[in-house]
């Protein structure tokens, strides 16, 4: 049975632990959820733009990647408000994350 946690959500959990890109944030979601959680590429990225809109992650380029064809990965950061929505949800999905210790946001 699939475990009733929305991409969003997991991924602003991913993301209190630092920075990442999309393929890395799924592994990040897998492997914290202990395999509870899979995320797709489909559903991940949709996520990761409505929480762009919403003002919750900021994204950035970072450097290109020769073995992309020169293109950098897209990386993303959860914003002050971004952060704040992560530790109110953090209840919902008790036991689904291991416990981590929080970044100060930047």
């Amino acid at each position: 049975m699939d475990t009733p946690i929305s991409a969003r959500a997991a991924l602003l959990q991913a993301l209190i632990s630092g920075d990442g890109y999309g393929l890395e944030l799924i592994d990040r979601v897998r492997e914290r959820t202990k395999g509870r959680i899979r995320l797709h590429q489909g559903s991940i990225y949709r996520a990761l733009d409505a929480l762009e809109d919403e003002g919750f992650v900021k994204s950035y380029e970072g450097e290109p990647i020769p073995e992309r064809g020169g293109r950098p990965r897209i990386y993303y950061r959860l914003t002050a408000e971004g952060r704040r929505a992560a530790f109110d949800q953090q209840g919902a999905v008790l036991g689904l994350f291991a416990p981590l210790t929080p970044q100060r946001a930047r």
